[in-house]
């Protein structure tokens, strides 16, 4: 369903073999048009965050939960998630990575019942939840 409202899907992209998955809610406007993650605004600030963390760009993989832009930017529905996670899933298990960042409630929904805000700038473990 997704599909049918954006101009591209966006897939992830970078290192195959990385350290670090940084894990979006879905793509933004300037993503949407480029059909790459994070190049936008967004984008921007968190590859500056990424920098100051002392991380190496080229040691993370970026992707976003859902792989297209939800109409007017609004968070994904759970049907959506539910449809697309066969994709994150696909990466998870290409990249392995060591570390998964998830940017937002909707990339942590997806380990764990907690809340954000319980969790905002912790190192916590978990497994991807499959309902």
């Amino acid at each position: 369903e997704l599909r049918f409202e954006c101009t591209n899907p966006v897939p992830g992209n970078g290192s195959e073999h990385a350290t670090y998955l940084i894990l979006g809610e879905a793509p933004g406007r300037e993503e949407d048009i480029a059909g790459l993650p994070f190049v936008g605004m967004a984008g921007k600030r968190l590859n500056r965050l990424i920098e100051l963390g002392g991380i190496n760009i080229n040691d993370c993989y970026l992707t976003n939960v859902v792989k297209c832009r939800p109409p007017k930017n609004r968070t994904p529905r759970r049907r959506e998630v539910r449809e697309c996670l066969h994709w994150l899933l696909a990466e998870l298990d290409i990249i392995q990575p060591k570390y998964v960042v998830t940017l937002g409630a909707t990339p942590l929904s997806l380990f764990t019942t907690e809340g954000i805000r319980q969790l905002h700038g912790t190192i916590f473990k978990g497994d991807i939840m499959k309902e």
